[in-house]
């Protein structure tokens, strides 16, 4: 048997095709920490109405993400919007 036979027999699957032997390399790099920035955006809602989708769509265009919302109904009438952003560098 030629060498190269036996060769092309061990690297072959059963369905008939090559398998082949990708060698991976991995490489420890640190990758620098995200950056986030926060903007709070607080309704009174005795003195104005709470935030429409227009101005939710105009904060997301700008990048912005709402994050979290805190309505303080028990101690007052401000509602705060949280919005957090990747910091563009």
């Amino acid at each position: 048997m030629f060498a190269g036979s036996v060769f092309s027999q061990r690297m072959e699957k059963p369905e008939g095709r090559l398998a082949v032997h990708i060698p991976m390399v991995y490489e420890k790099v640190t990758p620098e920490p995200m950056r986030w920035e926060y903007y709070v955006l607080a309704i009174d809602t005795y003195k104005q109405s709470l935030v429409d989708a227009e101005r939710l769509n105009k904060l997301g265009r700008e990048g912005w993400i709402l994050a979290g919302i805190l309505d303080e109904k028990e101690r007052g009438s401000l509602v705060h919007y949280y919005f957090v952003r990747q910091v563009a560098e």
